[in-house]
């Protein structure tokens, strides 16, 4: 059976295969016997007959039982066995310092050895002659691929040029100095071409190996990415003047300069271009696959082989091209959480292709290389060690000055880690066997190839065994990867709070009756997490700094240098940043942010890393689509020349003849002729440029001339008499007369010199007015710009949607990561300035936002309409797996289901990218406490007005009393003032310490937004001013109006009620997530809409919670004072689930009641006295029921919708 490592044909057979040719070839088939009676005992006879050639003597063998086979495929049980060697190794050396791979290679040179006092293992000499170009295609694609897909893209593009600088000068001087010294003091009778060829193979670097052990230690990502990208690029560099040097020594050449100029573009430009096309090609794929990541994995896998081979059967670089198809390929071209698996499954691919590569790499040593080992060549390979580290050293230390001057920057200390970090791996054993394995005419260079593999293998693994076992001591030792205090303090903080969760899961499986016995003390000792950073004393008296308050149980933290803030202040930068690309990957994810906006955020965020003290800022972030104007300049251009027109007053014409040319000219068949003529003017127009025929049929076309230069004419004239004095202010008019002029001219010349003599400059006159006639097909342009007009509408919204996306994925990033600056922030100061930048900064974004709705409404509107049918399929989706777990659905039934949301997520695609935005009516109608309620409905148009508002005038002012509310068109306005107090007196927010005391409030608001409600409600004084920004429209309803409305539509749910409802899941739903941000409670409270009710506390009256038949209790607006600790809470707080009895403290309390959802699903034959009325007619519980949707009528009224409401009028009622 063929293996992939073949022997050479030239090569002898082992003896090992002549004793055991009898089974080559051997086929090996089973026999059902006919003669037994199967019927009877039910059994089965089978004869195993083994068939061979007569020259294996197959008669020897016939009719003989065999149960071992003795021609299985040794090659596959190598393979597996050797991973699964380096699956054991992995699993046994985590914590020992010794390279898995080194002993990979040493079981290889045990294998190669045994094969010299054994013929009975004839496959380890087949994998020593393997074909190097197979190796090369076999590891290449994988390694190069890994490492580029694995690449920070905006961080290399920033430190481009100290790669390219690195990796070519570089590598250029390393090859000279390791060449001249090889040649200078070995002992072997190297030549010059010897010595350049070695110290080629030993200049290049293995890209993944160079980065392993300096990773996840600490050491800056700039540094992480300059080893890593100045490897790749040095590979590509390496292959190319490999193959370059070693085709000028071996073979003669007439036009040197000429072959290797041709090779360079094919290598660097062509292998550019090539892997840019290639991953425009495997992104547009990707984008047209649907959560489905076997396809995309396969696509990935096949992609990067495919790309290798095409690049190097063309004659270009493959290295090259994969380097920049990884580069543009990231986790977000991938479906949503495939990110993992993808990253997973290439450093599986990576850990197997390097256990090959240096399995293959000791067989071949010992086979080869076996016979020459000796003193000498031990001195020489020590030699060759430190030479090519002080080589390394020395080209670096040239290099620093301009690394210095570009990029991040570069010091002495990233100097000595890219130095001690430079692994030889693929490239250099690639190269060395490559040389090894070409024939050799004399056995001086059969000498001198063999040494140059030994030299190459054994540096190769002195790298890995000394170089990678103690960069990590080197980083360390250069302070690059110090643990300031401040991420000791981030550490500490992250165990006392894990910490304090096991307590807490402790004390509630106590309460567990199936745990209630469990031994309680073992379990603790067993789950004890100490602190992972080992401390001194005075990093210990750094951290407990911190005191606790024996009467409020606050934190008292001790005043710090300003070094030490600015340090914590760092450090929380830096964790904000991850932060914020988890917030876009989440919204990514979720489908809440496309790829092109997902990458951009991302790959900003990624940028800003090792900026020190700079955070993400929407004005920097415009940047990424302030530079993709060109379409819509190119629409501009083009809108000019067909629309633009002189504004001229143009009256009917009077006359007969003038207005019978007006009909025919504005027929749409008068174009289509014209359209025509131009067609068909174009066949003369190039018969003229073929000699052959202009020379034959020269009258003729000179009559085609005439004929279409009279329509011309003729056209002009009818337009003229059409259109009067606005003819000449049309663009096209105007290009007309210009062809008309030029024809004319053309005509006379040609007449003219007719009578004279040719001379040489009427023949170039003549020659350039043929030429000019070209003119005449650009009148098809008239049918050609309509269509690039609508093609660059398409790339217009595509961009301004990608706008749109970036600054939404920005606001919704600072809205997360500003829920977790209390965990990362480790000081006060600390705290009080992020804040008070990350609310800068949004607010900017809002405004952006604002202006993008106000210039282009259609494209916002399209790019909400996606956003919520998309978080509407996503919460659906999430319902099915939460069915699926639990059991509800079957799985079979259950990927139905899915197909079918699939299917609607797909048709996301379709939906129109502009959408006019609603009208007042329409926007009136979806606010949500007044959906499907017709009555409500006409009754708020009818007193509703729609107001005009100009940019900078004044909707309300700061501590006026409400006049009404205000339901946003169209435009921006801004809010500014005070916080929102919710209810809570200011002599009680005086007495309550607040961590952050908040001196001003600001916020944007855009179409659909409403302001006034809680005031309005309330009758208190409205705590911002509200201005324009924009020219603004509003439908404003008087308070006045409102109030009516209360008193009108006072069946439950009453309207008051449904808009306190309103009100207090919004601020729910912002508590729940600025105190408990790591949950999903979006989805969580759309579960559990149906049981969701507000209760009213009056002042002074005490109510119970926490009964029993509560999840969650929220105080929305007001205050209460627990009855049993005499804690006082201010609203907007989410009440602890050991206060059991609340007393009201504010004209206006109310509680927002989450019930455990097992008393919705309850029904109860209990009479409830003065409710009976409503219990006639019971129906299931909907979502929209809360507010009203879907109801029929008053005597069909939901039972939660009516519970709900009744709950909240009546404290003490209850559904069992």
């Amino acid at each position: 059976m063929p293996t992939a490592f073949q022997r050479p044909l030239s090569l002898p057979a082992p003896s090992f295969e002549k004793d055991m040719g009898t089974f080559w070839g051997a086929e090996v088939a089973w026999h059902r016997t006919s003669d037994l009676n199967f019927s009877s005992a039910g059994r089965r006879g089978y004869l195993i007959s083994a068939r061979g050639s007569e020259d294996h003597h197959d008669h020897d063998y016939v009719d003989q039982f065999h149960i071992i086979r003795k021609n299985q495929p040794m090659i596959v049980l190598l393979v597996v066995l050797s991973f699964l060697v380096g699956a054991f190794l992995r699993t046994i050396l985590k914590e020992v310092k010794i390279p898995i791979l080194v002993v990979i290679c040493c079981m290889g040179i045990s294998l190669g050895m045994i094969s010299h006092f054994s013929s009975q293992v004839p496959i380890v000499k087949n994998i020593a002659d393997i074909d190097p170009a197979l190796f090369l295609h076999l590891f290449t694609p994988v390694i190069i691929f890994t490492a580029a897909f694995e690449m920070d893209f905006y961080i290399f593009r920033k430190s481009f040029w100290q790669v390219l600088i690195l990796s070519v000068p570089g590598f250029l001087m390393n090859c000279a100095f390791l060449g001249w010294l090889t040649y200078k003091i070995n002992k072997y009778n190297w030549s010059w071409d010897d010595s350049m060829l070695f110290g080629i193979i030993l200049s290049t670097t293995d890209p993944i190996l160079s980065v392993t052990s300096v990773r996840n230690i600490g050491l800056s990502k700039i540094v992480v990415n300059l080893i890593k990208g100045e490897s790749l690029f040095n590979d590509a560099t390496t292959v190319i003047i490999f193959e370059l040097y070693r085709d000028l020594v071996k073979h003669s050449h007439h036009e040197v300069v000429k072959e290797i100029f041709i090779k360079l573009i094919l290598k660097f430009f062509a292998s550019t271009a090539f892997g840019f096309l290639a991953s425009r090609l495997v992104s547009y794929w990707l984008q047209h696959i649907f959560n489905d990541g076997v396809v995309e994995v396969v696509l990935s896998f096949s992609m990067a082989y495919l790309i290798f081979f095409l690049a190097e059967w063309l004659g270009m670089s493959g290295v090259i091209a994969l380097c920049i198809l990884g580069l543009l390929l990231d986790s977000v071209s991938f479906s949503p959480g495939m990110d993992m698996f993808l990253y997973k499954f290439w450093s599986m691919l990576t850990f197997l292709a390097h256990i090959m590569i240096f399995l293959i790499t000791g067989i071949v040593l010992a086979q080869k290389a076996f016979p020459f080992f000796n003193t000498r060549a031990i001195f020489y390979i020590i030699t060759v060690y430190l030479s090519l580290n002080l080589v390394r050293a020395l080209v670096v230390l040239a290099l620093s000055p301009f690394l210095s001057r570009l990029g991040y920057g570069f010091n002495w200390r990233w100097g000595a880690i890219i130095v001690w970090s430079g692994m030889r791996g693929t490239f250099t054993l690639n190269m060395a066997l490559g040389i090894s394995q070409t024939e050799s005419k004399t056995a001086s260079e059969f000498h001198i190839k063999t040494m140059l593999l030994l030299h190459s293998g054994t540096a190769s693994l002195l790298t890995l065994i000394i170089n990678s076992t103690t960069v990590k001591k080197l980083v360390v030792t250069l302070g690059l990867c110090n643990i300031t205090l401040p991420k000791r303090m981030a550490m500490h903080n992250a165990v006392q709070r894990i910490r304090q969760m096991e307590a807490n899961a402790f004390s509630m499986l106590k309460l567990d009756r199936f745990l209630a016995d469990a031994n309680w003390v073992m379990a603790e000792e067993a789950i004890k997490i100490d602190y992972p950073y080992k401390l001194d004393s005075e990093e210990v008296n750094q951290l407990i700094k911190t005191l606790r308050c024996p009467e409020c149980s606050t934190d008292i933290t001790f005043e710090r240098s300003s070094q030490q803030i600015a340090d914590i202040m760092e450090e929380a930068r830096l964790r904000l940043l991850t932060a914020q690309m988890a917030s876009y990957q989440k919204q990514y994810n979720s489908g809440m942010l496309n790829q092109d906006a997902a990458q951009t955020l991302i790959g900003a965020a990624e940028s800003y890393v090792d900026i020190e003290g700079k955070f993400m800022n929407i004005h920097e972030v415009k940047t990424y689509w302030e530079s993709k104007g060109v379409p819509v300049m190119m629409k501009k251009w083009l809108s000019d020349w067909v629309y633009s027109v002189k504004k001229e007053t143009f009256k009917a014409p009077k006359s007969k003849f003038l207005r019978t040319c007006h009909h025919l000219v504005f027929m749409e068949e008068f174009e289509y002729i014209s359209t025509m003529i131009t067609f068909l003017n174009c066949v003369p127009i190039v018969l003229h440029f073929i000699p052959s025929i202009s020379s034959t049929f020269l009258p003729e076309l000179k009559l085609c001339n005439y004929y279409f230069l009279s329509l011309y004419i003729l056209e002009a004239l009818l337009k003229a008499f059409a259109m009067g004095r606005t003819y000449i202010y049309y663009h096209w008019n105007q290009f007309d007369l210009i062809i008309i002029v030029v024809g004319v001219v053309d005509v006379m010349i040609i007449n003219l010199f007719k009578s004279l003599s040719p001379s040489y400059p009427m023949i170039n006159a003549i020659r350039i007015f043929r030429f000019i006639r070209i003119l005449r097909i650009l009148r098809l342009l008239k049918l050609v710009i309509p269509k690039v007009m609508s093609l660059l509408d398409k790339q217009i919204n595509r961009q301004l949607t990608f706008r749109y996306d970036i600054a939404k994925g920005y606001v919704q990033g600072e809205e997360d990561i500003k829920c977790l600056i209390g965990q990362i922030a480790g000081h006060e100061r600390v705290y009080q300035e992020i804040t008070k930048i990350l609310e800068t900064n949004k607010q900017e974004a809002m405004k952006e936002l604002g202006l993008m709705q106000r210039d282009y409404p259609e494209i916002v509107t399209g790019v909400k309409t996606r956003q919520a049918v998309q978080t509407v399929l996503n919460t659906a989706s999430e319902t099915l797996q939460f069915m699926i777990s639990g059991g509800i659905v079957d799985k079979t039934e259950g990927g139905e289901l899915q197909k079918m949301i699939l299917i609607k997520k797909q048709q996301l695609a379709t939906l129109p990218s502009t959408i006019a935005p609603p009208t007042a009516q329409e926007l009136l109608r979806n606010v949500i406490w007044l959906q499907n309620d017709k009555r409500q409905i006409e009754y708020i148009q009818k007193k509703a007005k729609i107001l005009y508002y100009d940019y900078g005038d004044k909707i309300c002012e700061e501590a006026e009393l409400p006049q009404g509310i205000h339901l946003i068109v169209s435009g921006m306005i801004k809010l500014s003032g005070s916080a929102p107090c919710y209810g809570v007196s200011k002599d009680t927010k005086k007495e309550t310490k607040k961590r952050l005391p908040v001196s001003s409030y600001t916020d944007y608001m855009v179409a659909g937004a409403i302001i006034g409600e809680l005031n309005c409600l309330t009758k208190q004084e409205m705590e911002y001013g509200v201005s324009c920004e924009t020219a603004v429209q509003t439908c404003f309803i008087s308070i006045d109006d409102l109030l009516e409305a209360f008193d009108k539509f006072l069946e439950p749910p009453s309207l008051e009620y449904k808009i306190w409802l309103k009100l207090a899941l919004d601020i729910a739903l912002r508590t729940f997530k600025e105190n408990l941000p790591n949950q999903d409670w979006s989805y969580k409270m759309c579960v559990q809409l149906s049981n969701i009710y507000v209760l009213d506390v009056a002042n002074h009256t005490k109510c119970d919670i926490y009964d029993g038949s509560m999840d969650d209790v929220i105080l929305v607006h007001g205050t209460v004072l627990d009855c049993q600790l005499g804690q006082r809470y201010n609203a907007p707080y989410i009440l602890p689930k050991t206060c059991h009895q609340v007393q009201g403290t504010a004209s206006a309390t109310k509680l927002l009641v989450i019930r455990t959802s097992n008393q919705g699903a309850r029904k109860t034959t209990e009479t409830c006295g003065s409710i009976c009325q409503y219990h006639s007619a019971r129906r299931p519980a909907t979502l929209g029921h809360i507010f009203g949707m879907s109801v029929g009528s008053h005597s069909t009224i939901s039972t939660d919708l009516e519970y709900t409401y009744l709950s909240s009028q009546n404290p003490n009622l209850r559904r069992v």
